[in-house]
């Protein structure tokens, strides 16, 4: 909090001048404020309060949250889950809605409230109705954008937008309120600003304003006030230890307050196109199968360089999400895998407040243990981890349906009802025959209960079974890596920050624009023909037809090689700071454009193109000098 903000918030003023303050109008507040002398009282700050702080500041600019202790009540659950096979009940997350009054999260007053509480609650019905029914598909009523509010959007946007009320810190409370409370009122980029400001510095947050409104840097160039004062911080590491450099980095700076940037050893490009890369190339690392992080299949690179080559690479379609450990997985493991979660964790929290894009495709599961929404994770979620083992839940659960239902059927002797419960099968098999263990399906080594390896499934505790199948997968057998993840993310800024967004949003905070196809209307618009081209020339006529016609895989190499990252940020195009710059590349009268390639300032995203002779060339250069320029920076 600055001194004006305490001022604000604290100083003593007069009833009519506090009710007719109008923080948009006038950010800056009344004059009186201006003109009265305010006694401050204050004293040192103890290590413990200091250790709890909410927002990015100070000398290191940590936040450390408290450890967590495990309460008898959560032991005593533990003890139950593997001595009886008990599961704790799934969170519906419905309930945290359905309540009449302000949730703890909202404290202002206007008349408006009962209208935003009602929508709070149609909108949780929306989003989470299937909560309330077996096997209902997961899908929302209504479309949350259905919901976004323009006129709060435009009233927030004002806000977010002025220089002033960025560097005074002087966000309104219904603002930060409704956009933890209530995010389905305002878009996305709206929410992300705001994560911004809230979250970090105010240098960090000015930064972001300006990259995303480069119009106001242009108009202001020449108010210091509104310029931000970041530190940069660049190391140098090498491409052949990557991964043990990178945790090197993060272990030193990961928490530091200043920009990194990177450098590669034997190279001259610094900058933003190294570091982009950087955070991309490690995001590959942590995919690696050798390191017995993720569940999926083992898959080797398309076009593998450097140590890419002869290493295997986990890929889930689903999205990434732990291996789980078993009650006897061997501590030295547990440690080491342990250990990479933690970097994981502080890696992702710096690249976020950085703002730097990884290329790490992790699961939507994954995302609501990031929002700690863990506890209501049930056997829909299962689709997104393993589809196969989902899909064969889905089976055993109709079964478990049949059975329910012959119980209830009185009429029945129990020699019938015996019958009728042994005849139940999945695929003409009975579950006896099925040859199922108490063990988790793919990892025999982890068991459900004590002495699950001897436990058969049969049809009288196959909803046991179930039961602890989702359990495992989804909780008790990845609880500790994501308590891992969490220490490491949280030494860099809380995580209850990210409660602006919704699970599934993340992967756009973190990963950028999804791949989407572009057209060569949204490229004229997006991109800047520049020395010696403009949107008229044939060789940008050429580029963009190219550029067009792109699949998935040509467009992250075309990325890569152009910004040094594979990934766009939101908005796609429209939203590259600074745009992409196409411009002509010279020779003398004597040299042949098609007899070179393209090349390019990463740093800036310029592409140097010659002026090829025909489309067909223009191609083949273009993906010749994607695929080999990657993983090198030097002077072109």
């Amino acid at each position: 909090m600055t001194v004006y903000q305490a001022v604000r918030q604290f100083s003593v003023q007069a009833d009519e001048e506090r009710e007719s303050t109008d923080d948009e109008s006038n950010p800056l507040g009344r004059a009186g404020i201006w003109t009265k002398t305010h006694t401050i009282w204050y004293k040192p700050v103890r290590e413990e309060e200091e250790g709890n702080k909410d927002t990015v500041g100070g000398k290191r600019g940590r936040a450390q949250s408290a450890p967590t202790k495990t309460s008898p009540r959560n032991a005593r659950k533990h003890d139950e889950l593997w001595h009886d096979g008990v599961c704790p009940a799934v969170g519906n997350p419905l309930e945290t809605y359905m309540i009449s009054i302000p949730p703890d999260g909202i404290t202002f007053e206007d008349p408006s409230l009962d209208v935003i509480l009602l929508l709070r609650v149609l909108h949780a019905i929306s989003r989470y109705w299937y909560y309330l029914y077996n096997n209902a598909v997961c899908k929302e009523i209504i479309p949350t954008n259905e919901l976004i509010n323009s006129k709060l959007t435009a009233k927030a946007n004002r806000q977010l937008q002025d220089p002033l009320v960025i560097m005074t810190g002087n966000i309104p409370t219904w603002l930060t309120e409704l956009g933890r409370t209530c995010p389905f009122f305002f878009p996305f980029d709206t929410r992300q600003m705001l994560f911004y400001v809230t979250a970090f510095d105010r240098d960090r947050a000015m930064q972001r304003l300006l990259d995303t409104n480069p119009e106001i840097n242009q108009s202001d160039s020449q108010d210091s006030r509104v310029a931000p004062r970041l530190d940069r911080k660049k190391r140098t590491v090498n491409r052949e230890e990557l991964l043990k450099q990178a945790e090197s980095v993060m272990q030193d700076l990961g928490s530091s307050r200043a920009m990194l940037e990177i450098q590669y050893e034997n190279e001259v490009g610094t900058g933003l196109g190294p570091t982009l890369e950087f955070y991309a190339l490690v995001s590959q690392e942590l995919q690696r199968a050798d390191l017995g992080l993720w569940r999926g299949d083992e898959v080797s690179l398309s076009h593998p360089k450097g140590i890419q080559e002869g290493t295997k690479y986990v890929h889930n379609p689903r999205g990434l999400f732990p291996v789980p450990f078993g009650r006897n997985t061997k501590p030295a493991y547990v440690a080491k895998v342990k250990m990479k979660l933690r970097f994981l964790g502080k890696f992702l929290a710096k690249a976020i407040m950085d703002f730097r894009l990884l290329d790490l495709p992790l699961g939507l599961s994954f995302y609501k243990w990031m929002l700690r929404q863990e506890n209501s994770l049930c056997s829909h979620d299962l689709f997104n981890i393993d589809p196969v083992v989902a899909k064969s839940i889905c089976h055993l659960e109709d079964i478990i349906k049949q059975k329910k239902k012959l119980e209830q059927d009185r009429s029945q002797s129990k020699e019938c009802l015996q019958q009728a419960l042994e005849s139940l099968n999945m695929n003409g098999c009975s579950v006896e025959e099925l040859g199922l263990d108490f063990t988790l399906p793919g990892y025999a080594n982890v068991e459900l209960k004590k002495g699950g390896k001897d436990a058969v499934v049969t049809i009288h505790n196959l909803e046991d079974y179930l039961r602890l199948v989702v359990y495992w997968t989804l909780n008790e057998g990845v609880s500790k890596q994501f308590e891992s993840f969490r220490d490491g993310f949280e030494s860099v800024f809380p995580l209850h920050h990210l409660q602006y967004f919704y699970p599934e949003e993340l992967d756009q905070l973190l990963c950028g624009s999804k791949s989407e196809a572009w057209d060569v209307k949204t490229l004229m618009e997006c991109c800047r023909p520049d020395h010696g081209y403009n949107h008229d020339s044939r060789a940008v006529k050429f580029l963009f037809e190219i550029l067009s016609s792109f699949d998935g895989e040509q467009q992250r190499l075309f990325l890569q090689f152009v910004t040094g990252s594979p990934r766009l940020p939101v908005g796609g195009f429209r939203s590259l700071n600074p745009p992409l710059t196409i411009v002509r590349k010279t020779f003398e009268s004597t040299e042949n454009p098609d007899d070179f390639l393209p090349s390019v300032m990463t740093c800036v995203n310029y592409l140097k193109l010659p002026d090829y002779s025909s489309i067909d060339i223009m191609r083949e250069k273009l993906l010749i000098a994607a695929r080999e320029g990657q993983q090198s920076f030097h002077l072109s």
